[in-house]
């Protein structure tokens, strides 16, 4: 009966803080409480970052749960963003050959899950829609109309038409010597067609992404000099991202019993309570190696069980034993909360026992996570506050390439790279 009150309390603050959502933002966020696990990823894995490339048969998975109790037709919109998300100036017309919406057909109920919910998936581009220009866009999911009242979700996706080629290296001695073992300083030159070498200062724009964090991107950045069809990008303090660490991890695939990291596993009729063992901050210890899946998330269930259906939820309690921490917060952050500093992913200081403690609720998989700290009025995240900092962590980082397209005014996403830390760094 106690878990039940908390539950609920719990439901009710994510009400309030949905309620005060009511300006969709081309990000990835979730305006409806009832709205859990969506996901998007090339239907071959769940892994892969949502990237199409532009007149090819490449396809995107779309799936997400409704807690609601009926089921509703759902319908889906695209928007063309800029290199920096927003909304560009392009009609729909003009990006979109086909209808500008669609329903989303496909949907199956629960078994035997509590709460019971209703799953829908969707592949896209479908035929009567399909989209003309590369560049950024973002997905989204509404009832009625495309307005913001209606809006149930939004989520980033990238089309690309691969002209360029990026070449990347991560020294061990950065520019700034203080940071020597600890950061990563990245350095990388685009080889481009002849088509991109007028106005290359002016037209060329980069975003570096580090796993697949927002609140750290490294946007806008432009050439510092051209050479025969190449574009170096040496920026005299360097291009640096915290090191950090390798991320932690738990396993629910299953609720039958505790894998490592995991202390308790509570269940009654109202449903399932994960509790993690008590973290630990890692700033001050010695780097060491641990297997991670880059901050993802993998939504997977027993064997025996059909995920997209018989998967269960769970509230998990993540519990930090960590001195308060004055003038700044500390969040959860990685794909199993959409890389959002938000108020749900916020953890309370516990004063009875002098830890931080945060709760999200999750369907079964495996789970990346790590602890951030945002000074008060900052949004920004520093993970070696708590985590530490290491040049030998294995990051993966995203190269997004755009070329200001004069008529129509737009910007074209002309290049895409993914590449691991560990692979590229050298002495």
């Amino acid at each position: 009966m106690i878990r039940k009150v908390i539950i609920i309390c719990t439901l009710i603050t994510i009400n309030i803080v949905f309620a005060k959502a009511n300006i969709v933002e081309n990000k990835d966020l979730v305006y409806d409480q009832n709205i859990q696990t969506v996901l998007l990823y090339p239907p071959s894995d769940q892994l892969l970052a949502p990237v199409i490339r532009l007149n090819s048969t490449d396809k995107l998975r779309l799936s997400f749960d409704d807690m609601s109790p009926e089921s509703y037709q759902f319908k889906y919109t695209f928007v063309h963003c800029t290199e920096d998300w927003q909304t560009s100036d392009l009609d729909q017309m003009d990006y979109l050959d086909g209808f500008f919406e669609e329903d989303i057909t496909q949907y199956e109920f629960s078994l035997n899950a509590i709460p019971p919910y209703i799953h829908y998936d969707l592949v896209f581009p479908e035929r009567d829609m399909q989209i003309k220009l590369s560049g950024n866009y973002i997905l989204k999911v509404y009832l009625n109309s495309s307005d913001d009242e209606d809006v149930i979700f939004t989520r980033r996706f990238f089309v690309v038409e691969p002209l360029v080629r990026v070449e990347v290296d991560i020294p061990y001695y950065p520019k700034n010597l203080e940071f020597v073992r600890k950061k990563q300083q990245i350095d990388f030159t685009l080889i481009t067609p002849d088509l991109f070498s007028a106005e290359p200062e002016q037209r060329i724009r980069v975003t570096l992404q580090q796993n697949g964090r927002w609140d750290n991107i490294k946007e806008n950045l432009k050439p510092t000099s051209v050479m025969m069809n190449q574009l170096n990008f040496n920026y005299s303090e360097g291009i640096v991202f915290e090191g950090g660490n390798q991320f932690r991890n738990f396993d629910m695939k299953s609720y039958n019993y505790q894998s490592m990291y995991i202390k308790e596993i509570l269940s009654d009729p109202d449903g399932y309570v994960v509790i993690l063992h008590t973290d630990q901050p890692r700033a001050n210890k010695p780097y060491s190696v641990i297997e991670d899946i880059a901050g993802r998330k993998l939504i997977k269930a027993r064997n025996d069980q059909d995920t997209r259906t018989e998967g269960e939820y769970a509230w998990v309690e993540f519990w930090l034993n960590q001195p308060r921490i004055k003038d700044a917060d500390i969040y959860i952050l990685g794909a199993l909360n959409s890389w959002q500093l938000d108020d749900l992913s916020k953890l309370r200081y516990d004063s009875r026992y002098n830890m931080y403690k945060g709760r999200l609720y999750l369907k079964q998989g495996y789970y990346n996570y790590l602890y951030v700290v945002v000074p008060k009025g900052e949004t920004r995240g520093s993970v070696s506050v708590i985590e530490g900092d290491h040049w030998e962590t294995k990051n993966q980082y995203s190269v997004y390439v755009y070329y200001r397209e004069r008529v129509p005014e737009y910007d074209r996403l002309i290049g895409y790279s993914t590449f691991n830390s560990f692979s590229v760094s050298t002495e």
